[in-house]
């Protein structure tokens, strides 16, 4: 009896640690550093010292999968690429790694041997996806404040497009349940039944019918009506990439009911997706040409890749490989993302690395279907979904799929070792010791976000030497950067205001890095220089009138009349991507040069 109160009081700790992981998806999402971060390094111990005890109080030895072994080896290449010839400030990414290993090996000593219901997680997704919709509505309604002033509706997330994702893992987990939920009412044998009967005496018209829906209440319903709830606020974030995945994992779950007219609906869903292509076509051409500059330098070092931190450098200098090779870009756009998981690793981490991640994938996938069909679909949803978009750089989507992988591998995994005790003890006194040193790093460079944000847009010579002692912690910060530069500049200390952008243009695809370049070359007299840098920004985004603005200037001013007006021609031929005053203003000012006037030198953009 002792024994099974011990069992189902550590059972009843594992699904307590679920819905706290669970629940920390939901928190606001920010672009590098969120509080959750922080606490999750306090998890990490509590975690192993659970999984230690309760390994030694039963007398069992850890089993090791397959898919552990993998995960070690992808994070010891991934350690190797980070400190081996690598030239890019990565701090923020390593760090956040790291985090990522630690927490699905805290997480794999804590569940080891566990007997948790898979419908513990399926309940949180749904219950969680359901609250992500309500806060949706919220937003649509005005009653609650969209967390961007671009878009009605952005749940807890900073834009759309990653928040339909949460709901998009909320329907297809419960449309797989529904095939599977076991049909039964959801309060057996209703105990409050003895103090209905006093209501239904004095108000039995009322009653009565309460009861008996209560009694007829199943799960079923419950599930039904929580995919319903998310699908009707789904359209509303006009997302692809989810209405994609919900389409292809839907199709294949109801495939029995349909196989008849499978060719039809095919057909109409080809139809529906050439649809949604052209709607948006500028966004979906532009993510082809994310993929493509990528791509393009990906393979000057296939094997290896990049280096991890140097997607964004790899995509300004595939740009620029494209623009040699006269590719229509005028769909293109400054991004921080890959959209495309697949792609962001192969670039970074070369086939090797991609090997060892889909490797990875397949097997933790395949023992996922094994142990829980509807969280099998759902995570399948999440990567489809990272093939169009960047789920997995959002903490959220990184503790859905850890937690939901290491309970699929410590339920019923394919087991290849066993760790005695001591190993295990050994083994997770390391791990705490290093999740103890990355939250040193992590909360240094959290509070280091914070103080920036402080002197953010500040250029006076006294924040110089705040910039300054940032600099070590802020040093993969592209905004940090640019700010620094221009700060610098402010003070006309041009050559270490390039010094801090040239830093900055190898953490960021931006081309204003190399426009502000132009500009401090050009004050000092290196005009040959602000050329090239000038060239250099066009070419990187050849859809941004800006750099060939200020190039026209630059000649115009030097009195160098047939370049300025070559120049100016070049600059009204342009279709900017996005229209506004200020490339109205442009045009207007390379009119002005090429009818033989200086034009009025408005400040536009410094």
């Amino acid at each position: 009896m002792i024994g099974l109160l011990r069992k189902s009081g550590s059972e009843t700790v594992r699904t307590g640690i679920v819905w706290i992981m669970m629940l920390a998806t939901v928190m606001a999402v920010e672009v590098r550093w969120i509080k959750c971060d922080l606490w999750i390094f306090y998890v990490i111990p509590a975690l192993m010292l659970l999984g230690v005890v309760s390994t030694i109080c039963r007398k069992t030895r850890f089993q090791l999968s397959i898919s552990d072994v993998i995960a070690i080896t992808w994070f010891a290449y991934y350690l190797g690429r980070t400190w081996v010839g690598n030239e890019w400030s990565c701090r923020i990414e390593f760090l956040k790694t790291t985090e990522l290993f630690l927490l699905y090996a805290g997480l794999r000593v804590a569940f080891d041997r566990t007997k948790i219901s898979a419908w513990i997680i399926i309940g949180s997704i749904l219950t969680l996806g359901c609250y992500e919709a309500w806060i949706g509505a919220l937003q649509i309604y005005g009653i609650e404040t969209s967390r961007n002033s671009l878009y009605a509706l952005t749940g807890s997330f900073m834009n759309p497009g990653p928040y339909s994702a949460y709901l998009m893992i909320g329907i297809v987990v419960g449309l797989s349940s529904l095939k599977e939920i076991p049909c039964q009412p959801v309060i057996k044998n209703i105990p409050v039944m003895t103090f209905s009967k006093i209501i239904t005496e004095r108000f039995p018209e009322k009653t009565n019918c309460l009861v008996r829906n209560v009694e007829n209440l199943t799960w079923m319903h419950l599930v039904t009506v929580a995919v319903i709830v998310m699908a009707l606020i789904l359209p509303a974030t006009w997302s692809r990439a989810a209405f994609v995945s919900i389409s292809l994992i839907t199709l294949w779950i109801f495939r029995q009911y349909y196989w008849k007219y499978r060719y039809l609906i095919w057909g109409i869903l080809i139809l529906i997706g050439c649809g949604f292509y052209f709607i948006k076509q500028g966004s979906a051409d532009g993510r082809i040409i994310v993929w493509s500059a990528s791509i393009a330098t990906w393979l000057e070092s296939p094997w290896l890749g990049v280096g991890i931190g140097g997607f964004r450098n790899a995509f300004a200098e595939g740009m620029l490989l494209l623009y040699e090779r006269n590719v229509d870009l005028s769909s293109a756009g400054v991004t921080d993302n890959a959209y495309n998981i697949l792609v962001k690793i192969l670039v970074e981490q070369g086939i090797v690395g991609a090997l060892i991640a889909i490797t990875l994938c397949v097997s933790a996938l395949i023992v996922l279907h094994k142990n829980s069909k509807p969280l099998f679909f759902g995570l399948s949803s999440l990567m489809l979904f990272s093939l169009f978009s960047y789920p997995f750089d959002i903490l959220s989507y990184k503790i859905i799929a850890v937690v939901v992988f290491a309970w699929s591998e410590s339920t019923n995994g394919w087991n290849i070792c066993r760790l005695g005790r001591v190993k295990t003890a050994l083994f997770s006194c390391l791990l705490v010791l290093l999740a103890w040193q990355t939250y040193k790093l992590a909360e240094e460079s959290y509070e280091a976000d914070k103080d920036y944000a402080m002197i953010r847009g500040f250029y006076d010579k006294s924040f110089i030497k705040d910039y300054y002692e940032l600099l070590p912690l802020e040093g993969d910060n592209p905004e940090f950067l640019f700010d620094f530069g221009k700060a610098l500049r402010e003070l006309k200390r041009y050559n270490d205001s390039n010094a801090m952008l040239r830093r900055g243009a190898l953490c960021s695809a931006d081309p204003m890095f190399h426009v502000l370049m132009g500009n401090n070359y050009r004050d000092m007299g290196h005009c040959n220089l602000a050329e090239q840098s000038y060239e250099k920004a066009f070419a990187i985004m050849p859809n941004r009138l800006y750099p060939l603005y200020q190039l026209m200037l630059m000649y115009r001013d030097n009195g160098n009349v047939d370049k300025a007006r070559s120049m100016a021609e070049r600059v009204l031929a342009l279709k900017p991507k996005i229209e506004s005053p200020a490339t109205k203003e442009m045009k207007d000012i390379a009119k002005g040069i090429m009818h033989d006037k200086r034009g009025s030198r408005k400040s536009l953009i410094e």
